[in-house]
């Protein structure tokens, strides 16, 4: 009876994690075909969002100069993403961290 109780456990816990794994797939599909459809009629920058890459968008941005690319980099980026074209030295600027316990 014990060892078909834990055959029984054991194909529940493969079946629900099939399903879990389902289920995230399908959210990762459907957020792709989103932000597809975004970049494709809503313009560059709702594209991103949907995608979820909306943080090198923020305040400390750094715009490609070159004509085809114009892609927004982070501000520490050496090179752009979408061309792969050096860009201008960063202003790094030195921080001091101290360890808190």
């Amino acid at each position: 009876m014990s060892a078909l109780f834990s055959v029984a456990i054991f194909f529940a816990v493969i079946v629900l994690a099939g399903a879990l794994f389902f289920g995230w797939a399908l959210v990762m599909i459907v957020r792709l075909m989103l932000g597809a459809a975004g970049m494709l009629f809503g313009g560059d920058a709702a594209g991103r969002r949907a995608m979820g890459a909306g943080a090198a968008t923020g305040a400390r941005a750094v715009s490609c100069q070159t004509r085809g690319s114009q892609a927004i980099n982070p501000s520490d980026a050496r090179f752009c993403r979408r061309c792969g074209r050096g860009l201008p030295a960063a202003h790094h600027v030195q921080v001091r961290r101290a360890a808190v316990w």
